[in-house]
């Protein structure tokens, strides 16, 4: 007698999860006295074990307003200092594909995050459209990028080198600093994207330009040695969407492109990503060499793991989960915690496994938002993950005196394991 057993699909415990396309079933073919027998060294070996997220409780705390706004305010990012006191950034200026035009603020907390200062004004370097480090490096918080789409070509006509801004809050934010000549090297050429220039004083006609299409993105992380790794988003002059892993060897200010983490050309895009492409990562270390990243297409969120400090990288494949911009913590106990939202509610889960499996989704705010998130630990267990509210979206706001307020939030929330 042969027994055959059909493995479960990955993420099959959760309703909103649906099965890879195109991706062939593994069937394994053992002797019922075989199976017997391995089924017991397994029962011997993890006596009584249950998947311990099935024993997670996520305790919703309290919502508190960090700041608020009639005009723009949103796409949210928070830091916490090494001292403690935690920065939060939220843009100020419209979504738009125009790197004159990125204004950003901050407010800082100095008790946890129950209460906050009032907002300062920034200029571009402030907001989440760009890369920023998870942790403190070096004592401060960096993030590399002035908005969206805002590389410079450096030396001009070409279309491999581009100088970035990088920019570092410290001593709590009352120290900024910033250098508009920070490097980054691609391997190809990256292809220009059409804009129109708003902010220029030639006839209408004339306002439709180009920028570069790579876009840093995600979180700078620190590696082995003072090495520090972040990644851009860019289409090559050859319409491969790529998705890729960045070094710097000198504290963020040359970066050089390393490893594909994903790429697709528009024909041949898997099923699972939509009219989409990789871009949008949420990237964490797990251990010394293992990394892992979940990332936006224009439909499932993809995932993907490398195993010798992102020189390689596992085939890209679905987590069976929509969202935007997905942001990763690795929490104290181990678990990883993982924010997103769009087309649903902005929301967190939770993987106790380095993200081969997610669960405990917990909707966090239903109302309108773009549903850019991000989220620290504040305390061991306790988290504090920051969003918007934008009654209008991304729609021009009214001009007819009775304006929304547009605000930013932060909701405190615990998990334990019963």
């Amino acid at each position: 007698m042969r027994l055959r057993i059909q493995p479960r699909e990955k993420g099959g415990c959760l309703p909103v999860f649906r099965a890879q396309r195109g991706q062939p079933s593994l069937r394994y073919s053992v002797s019922f006295c075989g199976f017997a027998f391995i089924l017991i060294l397994i029962l011997i070996s993890r006596p009584g074990r249950t998947d311990e997220l099935d024993h997670l409780v996520v305790r919703l705390g309290k919502t508190v307003r960090i700041t608020a706004s009639y005009n723009y305010c949103w796409f949210p990012t928070v830091h916490q200092f090494p001292t403690g006191e935690i920065l939060a950034t939220m843009r100020t200026s419209p979504d738009e594909t125009n790197p004159e035009g990125e204004f950003s603020a901050y407010c800082i907390s100095k008790d946890g995050g129950k209460t906050w200062s009032r907002r300062y004004p920034l200029g571009a370097g402030g907001n989440i459209d760009e890369a920023y480090s998870q942790v403190p490096l070096d004592g401060g918080i960096w993030a590399l990028g002035a908005g969206y789409l805002s590389l410079e070509p450096f030396p001009p006509n070409q279309k491999i080198d581009f100088h970035v801004t990088l920019t570092r809050f410290s001593q709590a934010g009352m120290d900024i600093h910033q250098i508009r000549d920070a490097k980054i090297h691609l391997s190809e050429p990256a292809k220009f994207e059409p804009v129109e220039l708003y902010a220029t004083k030639t006839p209408d006609a004339s306002r439709l330009g180009t920028v570069p299409s790579p876009q840093p993105f995600g979180a700078i992380i620190g590696g082995p040695g003072r090495e520090w790794l972040t990644t851009l988003m860019y289409t090559t002059e050859g319409d491969q969407h790529r998705l890729v892993l960045l070094r710097s060897l000198d504290d963020g200010h040359t970066w050089n492109e390393g490893a594909t983490i994903a790429a697709v050309q528009p024909q041949n895009r898997p099923d699972w990503m939509g009219d989409g492409w990789p871009g949008e990562p949420g990237f964490v270390r797990l251990s010394e060499n293992r990394l892992y990243m979940i990332f936006r297409t224009g439909d499932y969120m993809g995932e993907t793991w490398s195993s010798d400090d992102g020189k390689t990288w596992s085939p890209a494949v679905s987590t069976g989960l929509k969202g935007v911009a997905p942001h990763l913590r690795l929490m104290s106990n181990g678990l990883l915690a993982c924010t997103f939202g769009r087309p649903g509610p902005v929301a967190i889960m939770f993987s106790s496994n380095e993200g081969k499996k997610w669960a405990a989704i917990t909707p966090i705010f239903r109302g309108k938002s773009s549903a850019y998130t991000d989220v620290i630990e504040v305390e061991p267990g306790k988290l504090f993950v920051v969003f918007d509210s934008s009654p209008e979206g991304g729609n021009p706001l009214p001009d007819t005196g009775t304006f929304p307020e547009h605000s930013i939030y932060g909701t405190f929330l615990e998990v334990q394991k019963r």
